[in-house]
């Protein structure tokens, strides 16, 4: 589904150069959610962006679905760390907001606008305004108005992030129980260990800038997963240390450069 061969991506401005991303090669299959992990400043949100057709490649090519990625399309969806709702929209308007943009029928996809609200559990509330929302409803209604047109990619740039902690454990395992009804594919940055290892079929690591493939590691663990005690809590436990000492490792001269699966 998403194919990155080669793809790095400088920033060049008045302070010089500064080389975010370097030979990124990664496959991510239909349906696959892969979380990507590293320090602050090693790339990930220029990852995404480069996926999303938000930025051009300096280096190498992605493509979504065997076409290649030049520009922003519809069968691409991003979820950001901020809701980003419109305040002078109610809830379902704000939903609908792709609809309108890329010239759909608004009456065609309403139907399914409340079919979403229902699944993130928002029936009730779409005459609401985001003011009158907690923040982790905002961020249902963002996660909603992103799945509006039935996009082949998610893409999610630490979208739980501004969220208390219950309250970003409850949208994993709401998101988890989404990806499994709707098999869509999903790209997922975070700062969280715990979250990679709740959500992700398969952990991506990435080095300190210029960010590039230090390790991939799968998480073989059944769904729906909590960090709570359950039939696999110890493997979700064995999970989280494991990439742990990955991220804590320091890079030596002659693994610099190098990435893994």
């Amino acid at each position: 589904m998403i194919e990155l061969s080669g793809v790095g991506r400088t920033f060049t401005g008045r302070s010089g150069t500064v080389e975010a991303l370097q030979g990124i090669d990664l496959s991510v299959a239909a349906g696959e959610f892969v979380a990507v992990v590293g320090r602050s400043g090693c790339g990930k949100s220029t990852l995404l962006r480069l996926v999303a057709g938000l930025l051009p490649t300096t280096a190498g090519t992605v493509t979504v679905g065997g076409q290649r990625v030049v520009k922003a399309r519809r069968d691409i969806a991003m979820l950001f760390q901020r809701p980003a709702l419109l305040p002078w929209r109610s809830v379902l308007d704000n939903v609908l907001l792709p609809v309108e943009i890329f010239g759909l029928r608004r009456a065609q996809h309403r139907a399914r606008a409340l079919e979403l609200l229902d699944l993130v559990g928002l029936t009730g509330f779409e005459k609401r305004l985001p003011h009158e929302l907690s923040g982790g409803m905002q961020q249902r209604v963002s996660l909603c108005r992103s799945l509006i047109t039935e996009p082949q990619v998610m893409l999610m740039d630490e979208p739980f992030s501004a969220l208390d902690a219950l309250t970003r454990e409850e949208l994993s395992v709401e998101l988890q129980r989404i990806h499994m009804e709707r098999a869509a594919t999903i790209v997922f940055v975070t700062h969280s260990i715990d979250e990679a290892v709740l959500l992700a079929d398969r952990v991506v690591v990435l080095s300190p800038r210029p960010g590039r493939i230090r390790k991939i590691l799968p998480i073989d663990i059944p769904r729906p997963r909590s960090l709570g005690r359950n039939a696999h809590t110890e493997d979700v436990a064995r999970c989280s240390a494991d990439l742990h000492e990955v991220l804590m490792e320091r890079e030596t001269p002659a693994s610099a450069g190098i990435g893994g699966e």
